[in-house]
């Protein structure tokens, strides 16, 4: 299984991915939701691979060890809980449901921009976190969506890409 450096690479080769992402294929806001919540699954399992010398292959289990009272990996509440809701909009984004209820709708709920906002938003916490945790050096990756312009995010910066003709 991935040791702690194996994992921070692959969540840096994800925020490159997200960036290349952002930059050639326009509103593809759910493949972005989705990249994001796998920089921080890769940024959970560092930690946990670190911490506990634990390797889990579920995203049950890596939940688990992150919040349960017993893991010796337990990390702050708001930051499982930012991890949490990105985990629920990448479930958004790829099967099209409500990120909220488990309730089964014939409606699909289409992830966009303001969906792209809050991952980043919530991914921004979990890096700031385990950055200071482990000290991890992320890059600031820069993101074209309007969304984000006004948020003082430490890793992601709004930049317009041209449009591509």
């Amino acid at each position: 299984m991935a040791e702690f450096q194996a994992h921070v690479n692959q969540a840096t080769k994800n925020l490159t991915i997200l960036s290349q992402i952002n930059k050639q294929i326009k509103d593809s806001w759910d493949w972005q939701v989705t990249t994001a919540y796998y920089v921080a699954v890769h940024i959970m399992n560092a930690h946990i691979a670190k911490i506990a010398n634990l390797h889990y292959t579920t995203h049950d289990k890596v939940k688990n060890a992150l919040y349960s009272q017993t893991s010796i990996a337990k990390i702050d509440q708001s930051i499982f809980l930012d991890y949490v809701k990105l985990e629920h909009l990448s479930r958004r984004a790829r099967y099209l449901c409500n990120e909220v209820s488990l309730d089964e709708s014939p409606h699909a709920f289409l992830t966009h921009d303001v969906h792209f906002k809050r991952a980043l938003e919530k991914l921004d916490s979990v890096m700031i976190y385990m950055a200071k945790l482990h000290s991890i050096t992320f890059s600031v990756t820069n993101i074209d969506c309007v969304e984000i312009k006004k948020l003082s995010l430490k890793y992601f910066k709004y930049v317009q890409n041209p449009v591509s003709v």
